[in-house]
């Protein structure tokens, strides 16, 4: 990946995060420059769930007071709350069924084997 491909992954990043923060039942976007970018959208999900985690990681002092680092933690899960629910919803809708809700005794069985 070039760096010009980062920065413009980065940046597709940084306008979803902005266009979520906004929507009472955020949606991840899908597109043709989105494709290009991640490929997918499982792509996509594991490109937002990754800065995700580079936020928490690089933003957290875990060295801070707790009252402090609950103070910090809160204000990422304001600014981030548009994108997790995001995520959480793309992943609600592409969950695999589970064995007690599968009804289809292929499957069922093939996942016990």
């Amino acid at each position: 990946m070039t760096w010009e491909q980062t920065h413009r992954r980065w940046r597709a990043m940084r306008a979803i995060e902005e266009q979520l923060a906004d929507q009472e039942q955020p949606r991840l976007p899908w597109n043709d420059e989105l494709a290009e970018l991640f490929g997918d959208p499982s792509g996509l999900v594991t490109a937002l769930r990754y800065r995700w985690q580079l936020t928490l990681d690089t933003q957290l002092d875990t060295h801070l007071p707790e009252a402090v680092l609950a103070e910090q933690r809160a204000q990422l899960e304001q600014r981030g709350h548009g994108v997790r629910r995001a995520l959480a919803a793309w992943a609600e809708t592409t969950a695999a069924p589970s064995d007690e809700t599968d009804t289809d005794p292929r499957r069922r069985d093939r996942a016990v084997a």
